[in-house]
């Protein structure tokens, strides 16, 4: 958990059930970002429109689906477009976990 970024945790409604979200992307940039183990790492972070939602981390599956569905690689042509982001539970670090997924298709 790292509270300065969008996690699997944001997306719990309180009854360990998870709704998805609707976001606006506002800019994409590459973030020196600090993970739990205190190690720094440059990743790429969505920014978004919505005030009160917080910035995401995106991996690679991550930011192939938005390559995907805006048909660019750019990232300066993705602001202004919605998406939409759940939680599935993938296989990492030998375990299954909680992670963030920009759904395959647009809101």
């Amino acid at each position: 958990m790292n509270p300065d970024y969008l996690g699997a945790y944001s997306l719990d409604d309180g009854n360990g059930k998870y709704t998805d979200i609707i976001a606006t992307i506002q800019y994409v940039k590459v973030e020196n970002v600090t993970g739990p183990d205190g190690k720094k790492e440059d990743c790429p972070v969505a920014h978004f429109s919505e005030r009160e939602l917080k910035p995401m981390i995106l991996n690679a599956t991550n930011m192939k689906t938005l390559e995907k569905l805006f048909h660019s690689k750019y990232v300066e042509d993705w602001a202004g477009h919605k998406i939409q982001i759940g939680v599935e539970q993938v296989k990492a670090f030998g375990d299954v976990v909680d992670a963030l997924r920009i759904r395959k298709y647009l809101p």
